[in-house]
């Protein structure tokens, strides 16, 4: 089980419950990585692109993908932890 912290928007103020992961499980749903060889790419017969390599924020797009990868039947609230309330900033 891994610990990570889900940030929540709450009548307009940010609250952040620490949830735990049970990473196995969450990989199981991502795709074989054999299918993101080259060659299994060019097997389909779909034209390919060229991407650009470079993250504009490698730190939010890491936290979207993992939020996406997420479902709630893979997260759960430890009993004895209580969601710490972010007051905003003026």
């Amino acid at each position: 089980m891994d610990d990570f912290i889900k940030r929540d928007i709450v009548d307009g103020v940010e609250v952040e419950t620490v949830v735990q992961i049970d990473a196995l499980e969450v990989t199981k749903t991502f795709p074989d990585v054999d299918d993101y060889k080259l060659s299994a790419l060019m097997a389909t017969g779909q034209p390919l692109s060229v991407v650009d390599p470079t993250f504009s924020n490698p730190y939010s797009d890491a936290e979207n993908f993992l939020n996406a990868s997420l479902s709630q039947d893979n997260v759960k609230e430890p009993t004895n932890v209580e969601p710490n309330n972010v007051e905003p900033q003026n």
